[in-house]
């Protein structure tokens, strides 16, 4: 376990978008990020599924790394990030919003399964290394930044937020 401070930077960092298909027959729904200059809007069968393009995001994918001890955390299972706006009551990260009050900044870090019928999401160490990442620069002591995974959220596919899309995201502090 370290004892580093970690004082984490963005490495890697690659404008591209956040893709969402969902399959007709199951009604599954499925991310990917994609580097291409435009998003893929393909309709194709892989297995039982039939993919159809329901939407895409400007987005940035990027992993950390700390410059006190050269540790790296990759963050390849976020496929986007996105500021929450979510004020449905029934909603776990609209009412950490509520109960966290005014000057508290909730990310939603998004996964490629968001159905998460696999049981998985953004690491639990990606999301502590982005949390730290977001209060690095916070100087007022009435703001902050928490991060959590798109499994909290009630329906990632109503959920609403901001595509975090620029590299600059700790400029609004």
């Amino acid at each position: 376990m370290s004892t580093c401070r970690h004082k984490w930077s963005m490495v890697g960092t690659r404008p591209g978008y956040l893709v969402t298909e969902g399959c007709r027959h199951c009604n599954a729904r499925a991310s990917f990020f994609s580097t291409e200059s435009a998003p893929p809007v393909d309709e194709y069968q892989e297995g039982d599924h039939f993919w159809t393009h329901l939407g895409s995001f400007q987005a940035v994918k990027f992993d950390l790394a700390c410059d006190a001890c050269g540790a790296i955390t990759q963050l390849d299972d976020m496929m986007g990030l996105m500021l929450s706006t979510c004020r449905d009551p029934d909603c776990e990260v609209a009412r950490l919003a509520a109960r966290e009050g005014k000057g508290t900044w909730v990310y939603v870090a998004l996964c490629a399964d968001s159905t998460h019928e696999s049981g998985k999401c953004v690491s639990a160490a990606g999301i502590q290394a982005l949390t730290e990442y977001f209060n690095a620069n916070i100087k007022d002591p009435r703001k902050k930044a928490i991060v959590v995974p798109c499994i909290k959220c009630k329906s990632i596919d109503t959920c609403e937020g901001i595509i975090i899309a620029d590299t600059g995201l700790t400029d609004i502090y």
